[in-house]
């Protein structure tokens, strides 16, 4: 119940600071890179350049927060069913 209230959480703050749709994008980027056995860094900068190639315009600070916010989301969410 506790995850639940925490990814509702989770996407009002992405909705409101970054827009619900520029999340979803965010959330599907950091999920194809999630299970690539490479450092964590290198993740997150594979998101960044692809949230540039996708054409997301982004201050480098809003496309971090997504990304974190996009974990923390993941995290949450649990293993896939």
């Amino acid at each position: 119940m506790q995850g639940i209230v925490l990814q509702q959480i989770f996407q009002l703050i992405a909705q409101v600071v970054l827009g619900s749709d520029v999340f979803e994008r965010i959330l599907a980027s950091v999920k194809r890179w999630a299970d690539r056995e490479i450092a964590a860094h290198e993740k997150r900068e594979g998101v960044l350049n692809e949230l540039e190639v996708i054409g997301l315009n982004l201050s480098q600070s809003a496309a971090r927060f997504g990304i974190e916010l996009a974990v923390q989301w993941l995290k949450k969410e649990g293993p896939a069913k």
